[in-house]
């Protein structure tokens, strides 16, 4: 709905060939990488800790060969929640596996996802900047994952106020962007949620 306001026609990739997958993505002009389960931790070399959910292993097999071939395409991406764990972890980045004991703000409010639970430090000179036109916003939040070791060429373009990496870019790349709320809950209401998925849909044409 969100992508559909901006004006895009939306079209579903079915996982089951990885293969076939990506040669069907890549008829699209942009992907967008939604939320979901959990990344496996073999994804960066850990062993899944007790709070771990299980992995969506369709998505942990095509989701960074899509991200991969889109990439050498130099194609717009955008990605949301497990989307941004997916874009960091494809860069070598890796994940906190459980942040509930250690964060001092609320980062998992289903109920209150169509609202603003808690804020977010963006940083100056980044795409979300430029897209916020703030330095501060109000998010929702539906994670206990976190990312951890930054990926090798992903810029930080936003935290929260606990210090949990909130908003992710790809450096010297046209638009790729990853956000770990969910704007797509908040962006009917929320004119800079919706303007995420806008200026997405402007890189895509």
């Amino acid at each position: 709905q969100s992508l559909k306001r901006s004006g895009a026609d939306v079209k579903w990739i079915e996982l089951n060939d990885t293969e076939k997958a990506v040669e069907e993505a890549l008829r699209c002009d942009a992907m967008l990488l939604p939320g979901g389960a959990d990344v496996n931790p073999a994804l960066y070399g850990q062993k899944a800790e007790e709070k771990c959910g299980s992995p969506n292993w369709l998505r942990d097999a095509a989701e960074p060969e899509m991200l991969k071939a889109f990439l050498n395409e130099k194609k717009p991406v955008f990605a949301i929640c497990r989307g941004i764990q997916i874009l960091n972890v494809s860069f070598g980045g890796t994940l906190l596996q459980d942040i509930k004991d250690k964060q001092q703000c609320r980062h998992m409010d289903f109920l209150s996802r169509a609202g603003s639970i808690h804020s977010v430090a963006v940083e100056k000179n980044t795409k979300l900047f430029d897209i916020f036109q703030s330095d501060c916003e109000k998010v929702n939040s539906m994670h206990h994952q976190a990312i951890d070791k930054v990926g090798k060429g992903l810029i930080v373009s936003a935290r929260s106020t606990d210090g949990y990496v909130e908003a992710l870019e790809l450096a010297n790349y046209p638009f790729c962007m990853g956000v770990q709320w969910h704007p797509e809950h908040m962006s009917r209401k929320n004119e800079k949620q919706q303007k995420l998925f806008d200026v997405f849909v402007q890189n895509c044409r």
